[in-house]
């Protein structure tokens, strides 16, 4: 019988694989970091996308023990992540864990601070007292492939029961968690398997359709038998919610101030919506318990219910007494009963991101438009389709990455930092940002040249950083460059706008990447290092004032002006030869 380090070694060596096939490389430290915390919040409100998570990243000297942090607006809590990679079973070091569950009071006092040499952090600091004092909730994830042993989980019980009091605040709402590797492998993989339990229900009833077709069950279940299935299947409970397996939205602050109450608590199956869940068969098979066996059970409704609950539970928190209700229906997952189900139960709800659009026929359509290319690529709509849903692997983007990489290249690199999610928000008006993005004849083709192009930019920015330093995060620098790169692709092709251009330009363009993308990229950076430098002589080298220059459209003119003074006096015509084509 294999140890239990030869277990958990077995599922690291895994989770290698996995991680590898994502990324394309070989894991190390830093793209472990950022796809654990990616997979940690994929299913957030807004999840951020790979470029979102370095900007916040404050790994190096004087970091605090923070590696990575995240904050969701919507949820009011600000994620505070250390990341710990071994290729090799180890444990984890209760004095890494101590340090960084201290991080919160030392980020507070400024006087502590000011020997401080991580400008990232001190930054970062100023934002997280403004939060404090928001009252925003902490929550400190340690993710990890190292083993937890029940003495570090002891630790972390003892801290989420223990009250946090930040200087200058007072005690303020917190949980602490290990996000290990068997929730990084529950988060990752595709379950082969269906998610086969046994329900014990009270109070139900059992039912069918007016066609008799499909039969369903409802009734009320106690919060322990849920999380008692929650934490053997976890993630894969939730493959059919276009929500996801960890949402993160305000409504779950009410659900949690429901369970932080006593009176309420015992009142939470009137106060909660509950559950809708399909399931592909079930069967009765005790009356007297109420036990009724489910093959692959999958809750379409209720994701926020569930993660709350787990979350209380994680804080210490009592679930006596809770029950909520649950209503089963016997639909299987490859039935389109089991969509509509799923789409109409979560529309009363108010979903404000990407989640609007992962049935929309015109994005359907794109997703296998992007198969198609000569490289394909898996554009996914839903968060974890590829391999959780799918159950593939692959080249993978994301409709929210090919969307911020197309709004930056034809005109709008600020709003494609700051305002992305008026894309999904609005995306049903004339005018939209949407409508900007995915304009009318839009195809795959057309994505994957922004979407390349940011992608060779992040490539030559990591390889050779720009010497101008400090500046307001690398991402919009970088959402800066491809805007520029993209304006000297639509002089050059002497077309109005990139949705102007015609199917074969596009086609020679696209081929002739490896040519032109090298000069427009350097005549792109030194426009931006131009307009850095003037706007530092006019105003001095202020922090402030250099993340305006890099988000507010008032200052694109100052770019556009630098990009043509670098054409003028470098040459333009082999950028132009290189971009149009020999058959121009």
């Amino acid at each position: 019988m294999p140890s239990l380090k030869e277990i958990h070694q077995s599922k690291i060596d895994q989770l290698i694989g996995i991680i590898e096939q994502d990324v394309g490389s070989s894991v190390d430290g830093s793209n472990f970091e950022l796809w654990a915390t990616q997979a940690f919040l994929q299913a957030s409100n807004d999840p951020p996308t790979t470029d979102e998570l370095e900007d916040r990243t404050v790994d190096g000297a004087d970091d605090l023990g923070i590696d990575l942090y995240f904050v969701d607006e919507e949820a009011e809590i600000v994620y505070l992540f250390q990341s710990k990679f071994r290729s090799k079973d180890q444990t984890v070091k209760r004095q890494e864990l101590d340090s960084f569950l201290k991080a919160p009071v030392r980020l507070m006092p400024r006087d502590s601070l000011r020997d401080n040499s991580n400008f990232a952090l001190l930054e970062f600091a100023q934002e997280f007292r403004k939060l404090m004092r928001r009252g925003f909730e902490i929550g400190s994830i340690y993710v990890t492939t190292e083993r937890a042993t029940k003495q570090i989980e002891r630790t972390i019980s003892a801290f989420n029961s223990e009250p946090l009091v930040l200087p200058e605040v007072g005690e303020i709402p917190h949980y602490a968690t290990i996000f290990g590797v068997d929730d990084l492998l529950s988060a990752s993989i595709s379950s082969a398997q269906p998610t086969d339990t046994q329900l014990d229900l009270q109070d139900w009833f059992e039912g069918a359709d007016a066609n008799g077709a499909n039969r369903y069950l409802s009734g009320k279940v106690d919060a322990s038998e849920l999380m008692r299935i929650f934490e053997h299947h976890r993630h894969a409970m939730f493959r059919l919610n276009p929500r996801g397996p960890l949402g993160v939205v305000k409504v779950n602050k009410e659900i949690k101030s429901s369970l932080d109450s006593d009176i309420d608590r015992s009142r939470f199956f009137f106060l909660n919506n509950g559950l809708t869940a399909v399931c592909e068969s079930f069967k009765v098979v005790d009356d007297a318990t109420k036990t009724v066996d489910v093959r692959d059970l999958q809750i379409v409704n209720g994701c926020q219910t569930t993660w709350t609950l787990y979350e209380h539970q994680l804080r210490g928190g009592s679930l006596e007494g809770v029950a909520l209700s649950i209503k089963l229906i016997e639909a299987a997952p490859s039935d389109t009963l089991s969509s509509q189900i799923s789409q109409a139960s979560n529309s009363q709800s108010p979903m404000k991101d990407w989640d609007f659009l992962f049935g929309e026929k015109e994005q359907l359509s794109l997703q296998r438009e992007f198969e198609r290319l000569e490289h394909p690529i898996f554009y996914e709509l839903k968060r974890g389709e590829q391999r959780f849903i799918r159950g593939v692997t692959g080249k993978k983007t994301t409709i929210k990455d090919v969307a911020q990489a197309m709004w930056a290249f034809i005109g709008y690199p600020g709003e494609a930092r700051d305002r992305l999610r008026d894309i999904p928000r609005l995306y049903k008006l004339e005018n939209s940002a949407y409508r900007q993005v995915f304009f009318e004849g839009v195809t795959a083709r057309h994505l994957w040249l922004p979407y390349e192009v940011h992608e060779r930019v992040k490539r030559e920015y990591k390889n050779s950083p720009p010497i101008v330093a400090p500046e307001a995060g690398q991402v919009n620098r970088r959402l800066h460059l491809v805007w520029l790169i993209g304006e000297l692709l639509t002089k050059a092709l002497e077309i109005e706008a990139f949705n102007k251009i015609d199917s074969g330009s596009l086609s020679r363009v696209s081929a002739n990447i490896d040519e032109w993308f090298p000069r427009s990229y350097a005549h792109a950076n030194v426009a931006i290092n131009a307009t850095v430098q003037q706007h530092k002589d006019r105003e001095g080298n202020l922090t402030v004032s250099l993340r305006q220059l890099f988000r507010s459209p008032q200052y694109y003119d100052h770019y556009r002006s630098s990009l043509e003074d670098v054409a003028m006096i470098h040459g333009f015509d082999d950028i132009r030869s290189a971009i149009v084509g020999e058959e121009s």
